[in-house]
C-alpha cells in the first residue's frame, strides 16, 4: 500500500487521532473514503478513455498498414497484365481454329 509498512500506518493513525480528536475522526474518515471512491471513479473513467483512444489508435493504424499493403500490391501488378491475358486467349483461339 504505497510503499508503507504497519508501523508507519500506525504513526499516521495516531496523529490523526491526536489533530481531529476522538469524536472527528470517523467523519473525517468517511469523507475521506469518499472522496477516494470519487478519484477512483475519475480514473476509472479516464483510464476507459484511454483504453479506447488506444483501441481506436491501434484501429487506424492496421488499416494505414492494410491500405499500404494494397497499395504496394496495386503497384507490383504489371500496368498491361489485361493486354497479356488477352494475347494468351487470342494465341487460343487462333489455335482452335487452326485445328
Amino acid at each position: 500500500m504505497f510503499g508503507l509498512g504497519w508501523d508507519h500506518l500506525v504513526v499516521i493513525f495516531v496523529v490523526a487521532l491526536v489533530v481531529f480528536g476522538p469524536g472527528e475522526l470517523p467523519s473525517v474518515m468517511r469523507s475521506l473514503g469518499a472522496t477516494m471512491k470519487t478519484v477512483n471513479r475519475y480514473l476509472g473513467d479516464f483510464r476507459r478513455q484511454f483504453d479506447d483512444a488506444m483501441r481506436e489508435a491501434e484501429k487506424e493504424l492496421d488499416l494505414e498498414e492494410t491500405r499500404s499493403k494494397l497499395q504496394q500490391a496495386v503497384n507490383s501488378v504489371p500496368q498491361d497484365a489485361g493486354g497479356i491475358a488477352v494475347t494468351k486467349e487470342s494465341s487460343e483461339d487462333a489455335r482452335t481454329a487452326a485445328s
